[in-house]
């Protein structure tokens, strides 16, 4: 009897299981450095002493900035994981180091700069992140609690960016902890949703502002973290440049990562061919479908009426049950074109969000 080994060899081996890495959780500091190498272009933590004693290695001040923000992002409870830290040459803009960190790394999704920056400078780093060919949000801290003209704040509202989260603070790493916030949330919030208003900021102090300055400031899209009575301190209202919720935001990105990623493993792994027909849509709408319906159970979507202009078969006033609709067009009316390139005709998605209560209204009847 002949051994089989010649045909078919089975080798077996064992690996540590990992988690798949998930970057909408990590924040990234850019950090201007007198003292810049290459070797110092990026750092990865996971605790605010590590930081600080890698950052203070690197000649960093440890009552600085760069230390400051750093210690601030990890004090967030619940914390975050991971921090990036770029350091670039001071001859270089906040951009530039944007763009560096891009080519070794896109394992982030928090952006922060670790200097004060012009009014000018922000808003076109805003706009540079705004750009991106990947999903990110600039946490900006604008050091100033006014809502004037021309101002910082007005700067970033009239560019009515969606990926800027403009944070009106004192000093520069106050920032950093809204930053670690939303990111540490973001961690432990793997089946569940959450959103980023009325959240506590651990390591900030609220600030001195009269409801009217308050105000001014969130009519221009802007975030404050203020004391409300004697025990609640919060910030307010998680609200991107544009006007958007930071959840909104991020899940819609998440969202869209998850179909991107399902639709390459669905090609990737399937034994036979997809052929263009309309079962191949079947296949691709099945698996979208079942992502979907995870949000849906996280609270991140939900069933409402579509309130937008009509959308393939989607019409303005009805409900879209679950929050999503999916739906393509018949390979009979493909180009010819499209047919001879091999691609699919497009999977177009309708979402309902679910949104987040912010205010409630309580009535009180007592007989006398």
């Amino acid at each position: 009897m002949l051994s089989i080994n010649p045909v078919a060899r089975v080798a077996v081996s064992t690996v540590r299981a990992s988690a798949a890495p998930s970057s909408f959780d990590t924040g990234l500091l850019l950090v201007p450095d007198t003292g810049y190498t290459e070797e110092r272009r990026l750092q990865v933590y996971t605790s605010g002493a590590e930081a600080t004693a890698g950052l203070t290695a690197l000649g960093f001040e440890a009552d600085g900035d760069a230390c400051g923000a750093a210690l601030k992002y990890f004090a967030a409870s619940p914390a975050p994981g991971h921090l990036l830290v770029s350091c670039y040459p001071v001859s270089q803009t906040a951009e530039d180091a944007l763009d560096a960190v891009l080519e070794q790394t896109a394992d982030f999704y928090g952006v922060m700069p670790v200097s004060p920056l012009t009014d000018e400078a922000l808003t076109r780093l805003a706009r540079y992140v705004e750009a991106l060919p990947v999903p990110a949000v600039l946490f900006a801290p604008v050091l100033s609690f006014s809502a004037a003209a021309d101002g910082p704040l007005d700067r970033l509202y009239r560019e009515r960016l969606k990926r800027t989260l403009p944070f009106c603070c004192a000093a520069v790493p106050d920032c950093a902890a809204v930053m670690g916030t939303a990111m540490g949330l973001e961690l432990a919030h793997q089946k569940t949703a959450f959103a980023l208003c009325y959240k506590t900021i651990q390591g900030i102090q609220p600030s001195a502002l009269t409801q009217g300055q308050a105000d001014s400031i969130k009519a221009k899209n802007g975030n404050v973290y203020v004391a409300r009575g004697y025990t609640h301190f919060l910030f307010e209202n998680g609200t991107m440049a544009n006007g958007q919720r930071y959840d909104e935001v991020l899940y819609t990105d998440k969202i869209a990562e998850d179909l991107q990623n399902a639709a390459v493993t669905l090609l990737a792994e399937n034994p036979d061919k997809m052929p263009q027909t309309d079962d191949s849509t079947a296949q691709f709408i099945n698996r979208f479908s079942s992502i979907l319906m995870g949000y849906t159970d996280r609270g991140v979507l939900a069933s409402a009426v579509w309130r937008g202009t009509d959308a393939g078969p989607v019409r303005s006033g009805e409900i879209v049950e679950n929050g999503f609709m999916l739906w393509a067009d018949s390979y009979d009316d493909q180009s010819e074109a499209d047919r001879a390139a091999h691609r699919a005709v497009p999977v177009q998605c309708a979402l309902c969000l679910a949104g987040s209560i912010e205010s409630v209204v309580i009535e009180i009847k007592v007989e006398i």
